[in-house]
């Protein structure tokens, strides 16, 4: 059908040069960040409008979190899920035979269920330079397979949603991903709910770790959240999803080989129209890894360990501290030099001595001098003050003496600042702020 159809010719010529410029937009991404050519030869289904990029390394349960995708409630458009089973050149023979048997298994699952609207594909890449085989680099290569999936059919606006080869899902996670951003055209990206499954934890002390390091996710962004923050989002790279073309403007995927979810959102957050997914939910896998430098397996890993640094987080104060830069910065955006440095020298001591730090008088002056309005100016100024941003201002706090604290505690003091109950059992604090995390569903 004729794209153009139904509409006057001059709109239709727009509309099509439009689509031109946004789907040349995917092409030139892959022409410079992609790392091979596209593997899938199969040609996708006209319809293809959601791909989810799933990274697996040394990974068991594959076969479980396939299951889920295939039960998934139909979108409403045709689906892909890609697999990108990788390992590191100096891997070892163990690890190398488990990666074999799981794309064997998932070969076998995909010719057993592909349809032409819910097809799965493997991308092996058993030989990564050691130096930078990671998440980061797996999530990348299936991504960028997905942007020339969309590519081929014109679809710029698909998205692409990422997901863990140890999640789980419900029903609702395919069709709540593809009614957020029918609903909403001009979202670039999303993040989704998430909750560690405690259910079938036996072990008392592994459930009240998990337990205390999703505390310590959640009092971050709720922290933000009450000191005004406007990307107060979590970063948990199995729950968040991206339009291709949003994706391929902002420079893909990185290759970092942990953080990569935090440092990718990062982009995305100040871009208007970032929200949140509802009315489904990810269930990441609560056990213990040290794959990775820091995230759910290595805290859970360090607490059974004894060490419950990887459970604690910011104290309050430190959301204090900030909230005086996130309240109303629109009010920075013609105040003279002078009075910006007498309303700096009238915060607290630490907070004067980190915004001296990160040259913060030098930094209001540029942007002031690069915008025009309000609105603009609060937009560069969040692009600086940016959740990477905040984070090193709250470790300039940690050095000076700020030290962090147990989550459960942090999570009592977030809740009484935002008027709410303050229960002492750290499961009925997780279980109040994963209901103000998730928020009121979407009509």
């Amino acid at each position: 059908m004729d794209r153009g159809a139904g509409r006057p010719a001059g709109e239709k010529a727009a509309s099509e040069d439009t689509t031109g410029k946004a789907e040349g937009v995917l092409s030139a991404y892959l022409a410079k960040h992609a790392l091979h050519p596209p593997r899938i030869a199969v040609p996708p289904h006209r319809t293809l409008g959601l791909i989810v990029a799933i990274p697996c390394h040394d990974e068991p349960a594959l076969d479980a979190t396939l299951a889920d995708l295939w039960e998934c409630e139909a979108p409403g458009m045709a689906v892909e899920v890609l697999v990108a089973v990788n390992a590191p050149a100096d891997a070892s023979p163990g690890v190398r035979e488990r990666n074999q048997q799981t794309t064997g298994a998932a070969r076998a699952f995909f010719t057993s269920r592909n349809s032409p609207q819910m097809m799965g594909h493997v991308l092996e890449y058993p030989d990564l330079p050691p130096r930078r085989a990671g998440v980061g680099l797996a999530r990348k290569l299936a991504m960028d397979e997905a942007v020339s999936r969309l590519g081929r059919v014109g679809r710029p606006d698909g998205v692409l949603a990422c997901l863990d080869a140890d999640c789980r899902v419900p029903s609702t996670y395919l069709r709540a991903i593809a009614e957020h951003f029918t609903r909403h055209p001009r979202s670039p990206g999303a993040v989704l709910p998430f909750e560690h499954p405690l259910d079938g934890l036996n072990d008392a002390h592994v459930r009240e770790g998990i337990v205390r390091y999703e505390l310590h996710l959640r009092c971050m962004v709720l922290g933000l959240s009450l000191a005004g923050h406007p990307q107060a989002f979590h970063t948990v790279g199995s729950a968040m999803a991206v339009r291709a073309g949003a994706y391929a403007r902002q420079g893909g995927m990185n290759q970092r080989r942990a953080g990569e979810d935090f440092h990718f959102l990062a982009k995305f957050f100040p871009l208007p129209g970032f929200g949140k997914v509802t009315g489904t939910v990810v269930w990441p896998a609560a056990r213990a890894s040290h794959r990775v430098p820091f995230g759910t397996g290595r805290a859970l890993g360090a607490w059974l360990a004894g060490d419950a640094g990887g459970t604690c987080t910011y104290p309050l104060e430190s959301y204090r501290l900030l909230a005086p830069l996130f309240s109303t910065p629109e009010e920075f955006h013609r105040l003279p030099q002078r009075d910006l440095k007498a309303w700096a020298g009238s915060q607290a001591p630490l907070l004067m001595e980190c915004l001296e730090a990160e040259g913060f008088l030098d930094r209001i002056a540029e942007i002031q001098a690069n915008t025009a309005t309000a609105r603009t100016f609060r937009e560069r100024y969040f692009h600086w003050l940016n959740r990477f941003r905040v984070m090193k201002m709250q470790h300039f706090f940690r050095a000076r003496g700020l030290e962090d604290c147990p989550s459960p505690e942090v999570a009592r003091e977030l809740l009484a600042w935002a008027g709410c109950a303050t229960p002492e059992d750290p499961e009925a604090l997780l279980a109040s702020l994963r209901t103000l995390d998730h928020g009121p569903k979407e009509a």
